[in-house]
């Protein structure tokens, strides 16, 4: 299933007052210790990605995990531009 990246879901089961609260504490976090957390949340999803990537595709080359990767996340343009240049 391909999709082009720009397709998201906005859901959220987190009530109005507990979304302020959350925002207020970040609001009051260093922005080094904000830019840490997010790059630490980037790197963990991105590793589960890459993670689920490698369990649906057993076998595939680095080459092909990365293509498989890629269109996952930024979607089937980038994956074809970059699977045409490693070929």
């Amino acid at each position: 299933m391909g999709h082009d990246g720009a397709t998201a879901t906005a859901l959220s089961d987190t009530s109005a007052r507990a979304q302020a609260r959350y925002v207020e504490r970040l609001r009051q976090t260093p922005p080094r210790a904000r830019l840490e957390r997010a790059l630490r949340l980037s790197e963990r999803v991105r590793a589960a990605t890459m993670a689920d990537v490698k369990r649906q595709h057993p076998g595939a080359s680095s080459d092909e995990l990365a293509v498989a990767f890629l269109r996952r996340v930024y979607g089937d343009a980038i994956a074809d531009r970059f699977a045409a240049r490693h070929r």
